[in-house]
Order: C-alpha cells, then structure tokens, then sequence
C-alpha cells in the first residue's frame, strides 16, 4: 500500500511539473474591445465561441461573432471623426458612415503600413500607410510593411504557413507573438509569421528576392527572430545561387547551403540573428525553411531584415 502510495504522489508530481512547463511556454493574451466588451462562450455542442459589443453610441466595425480558436480579424468601436488629409500617390475611401477609411494606392505604386483605420470618437486610431513606389530596390532591407513584402516570395504550397501579419488587424488568440519588432505596437507594424496548419506536414520556404553577387561581399545578413513555445523545431537559414532551385538546393546541397539553424525556444523576446555572406560567384538568395509546422505549437516571427558591415567575423545575436 506504501509503494502505491508513492508511485500515486510521484505521478501528480511529475504531472504538476508538465502543466507548469506548459503554463510557461505558452500564451493565451486577453481579447481587448475599448468602448466595448468581449464574451468568451464555450458549448459542447457549438465550441468556442467569442461575442463583441459595444457601448451605446458606438458602432462595431467588423462581425458581432466568431467561432472557434483560429486567426480572427480585429473589432474596433468607433463614432465619427474628421476627414483624412488626403495621400500623395493614393486615394481615401471613407465609409458612409464615417467610422472606417482605407487606401487605394494608384498604378505603379504600393502600400506600405495599414491600408485602413477607424475612428474611435476623437481621432483616427490606426495610422494609415503611405503609397510608395513599386519595384524600388533601396539599400535591400525590409521591415515587411510594404505590401509586395520587399521582393521576398513564400514557396507555392496548400496550405502555406508563411504569412504576411497585421499588428493591427490580426489576432490569434493562443499565439505569444502579436506586434512586430519594428514598431512593437497593436495598432502599427507588419511581419512573417509560420502559423501553425493541421495538414501543413511538408517543407516550407520563404525565399527573398535576388541579390546581386558584388554588393554583398564581406557582408553579414542581419534578422530579427522570435522563436517561443514549448514544442518549436528548427528554423534553418539557407544562401544559395540564384539560378538553383529551392527544392534543389534543399533537397541535394543542403550541407553546403545552409548557414545556421536555430533550434527550439528562444524566449518570448525578439532577437537579432546573422549570418556571414561568402563571396559568392553569382546573385543569390537568401531562404528560410521550416519542416512540417502542422506540429508546431509555438511562434516563428521574421522581422526587419538587412544587410550590415561587420568588424569582425563573429556572427552577430
């Protein structure tokens, strides 16, 4: 009776100290509606079940529902605001009502930040993007604001995990990582985010744009990565010639592709990563790669990424 005893209180133990790991490298962050409330229901028939409403004299800009756990559009309560100055480049559409306006940017040009905002009774509470111009190359960084997303690609795959994120417009309830590094706002910044997807169990690439060979020389290529969460695998950051095939190079040259693979919780922090670019005897590419999120329970975040002159030859993080 002893010996049960103690396999008993060993069991709970061990069973305390899984759910306080858990507790640890997960996140679940309050659903938030200001001049509003929210109503979390469950039901064994229906599920999850979330309700948004707001105060009398305020309107709901978006659906009073929404089922389920998955990606949710943000809700906002709004009233009436003045007249958006209008956009170089662009056009603002104003909803009849006054409590909603967007941009349309015009031909040859590309939104970068927020294509919308609402107004809250005061003022216009998101800040709205500016219209740039498409295809323009710049000094090859990218904080993931404009909408071609600088020339980066996620490889053709259904389901695809790699997506673009609105700090502003999208919520996902169970995830840690909701704001980018560059702004570190809700209502402001963009970035890539691997979202986790039941059927998604291949290899998935997220490819930059071509960069010339001569440019980059004795340069290292500088990223911000938030990598948390109790069951993350491995992120594995690839250069190769621009003329290879992703699936080739992943595939049959791996080994010498491959510059660094991070492994596992990093903490629920950005954090500055690098990578040494080799003289390279033609343009090349820079690729990152995840295999089989569909069991990822975590956050993968890529932000504000550039190339830098380094002092020495160590990487920099």
């Amino acid at each position: 009776m002893a010996m049960v005893s103690v396999e008993i209180l060993w069991a709970l133990r061990l069973f305390m100290i899984y759910m306080v790991i858990q507790s640890i490298a997960s996140c679940e962050p309050d659903i938030l509606l200001r001049n509003g409330k929210v109503t979390e229901l469950s039901s064994w028939l229906l599920g999850d079940s979330i309700k948004f409403e707001c105060n009398p004299g305020f309107s709901l800009q978006g659906k009073t529902w929404h089922l389920g756990n998955g990606n949710m559009m943000k809700r906002y309560c709004a009233t009436g605001c003045n007249d958006i100055e209008k956009q170089a480049n662009g056009t603002i559409l104003t909803a009849t009502d006054g409590l909603k306006a967007e941009i349309e940017c015009d031909d040859e040009f590309v939104l970068s930040g927020n294509s919308f905002t609402y107004c809250n009774g005061t003022k216009w509470i998101i800040k709205l993007g500016t219209c740039q111009l498409a295809n323009s190359v710049g000094d090859h960084s990218c904080d993931f604001e404009r909408e071609d997303m600088c020339g980066w690609r996620a490889s053709k795959a259904i389901p695809q995990p790699w997506k673009r994120i609105s700090a502003a417009a999208d919520f996902l309830k169970e995830k840690c990582l909701q704001q980018d590094h560059t702004f570190q706002s809700d209502v402001e910044g963009h970035f890539i985010r691997l979202q986790s997807q039941v059927h998604a169990s291949r290899t998935y690439h997220f490819i930059s744009p071509i960069y010339p060979r001569n440019s980059f020389h004795s340069l290292w290529f500088q990223f911000e990565l938030f990598m948390f969460g109790s069951e993350v695998r491995n992120l594995t950051i690839s250069v190769k010639p621009s003329s290879m095939a992703v699936e080739d190079m992943w595939n049959s040259f791996r080994n010498i592709c491959t510059k660094l693979t991070v492994s596992g919780d990093q903490g629920p922090n950005w954090k500055s990563q690098s990578i040494s670019i080799d003289e390279m005897e033609s343009d090349f590419q820079v690729v990152f790669t995840v295999v089989d999120p569909s069991s990822l329970h975590g956050d993968i975040g890529i932000d504000d990424v550039k190339f830098i002159k380094s002092e020495t030859n160590e990487p920099h993080s």
